[in-house]
């Protein structure tokens, strides 16, 4: 079984949140925190990080594993609605970072190779993560989230 490393790079990222400094923050949920991923080759990549700092779904206990589920539900629905993708991947891997994460990447027809895996297309030189491009697309997120929760209640 993994462990949760120390230091974490998602821990750092949720202290980075905490003092208002994460360009890519999107919205605080009841498990964690959601935010846009650092590259934005595929326009509109977030990611789900748990606030509870344990590497598996598994590790949580069984409500706290679906308050996590029931927000990843709800940021994949906003991203969707938002970016209107033709296909959303919803992924967690973990063997890099033992930190529960999913990563949430919408997909389109327009792309070069929209059948292959993310993973094999990545680009290092793909555009970054940029807050002042990219605020828009948070805040339509935000307003999304906010909606959702309103109409879940």
């Amino acid at each position: 079984m993994a462990s949760h490393p120390h230091p974490c790079e998602i821990c750092e990222r949720l202290e980075q949140i905490e003092r208002g400094e994460h360009p890519g923050f999107i919205a605080h949920l009841q498990s964690g925190a959601f935010v846009l991923g650092d590259s934005q080759q595929f326009p509109g990549y977030a990611l789900l990080l748990c606030k509870t700092p344990v590497p598996d779904l598994e590790d949580l206990d069984w409500n706290a594993r679906l308050d996590f589920l029931r927000d990843l539900a709800l940021c994949s629905e906003a991203l969707s609605k938002v970016v209107k993708p033709h296909k959303m991947n919803v992924e967690s891997l973990g063997n890099m970072v033992p930190h529960l994460h999913f990563h949430l990447f919408p997909r389109f027809q327009t792309e070069v190779d929209p059948l292959k895996p993310v993973w094999v297309q990545m680009k290092p030189d793909a555009p970054a993560l940029n807050g002042a491009r990219d605020r828009k697309l948070i805040g339509q997120l935000r307003l999304e989230i906010e909606r959702l929760q309103r109409e879940r209640l």
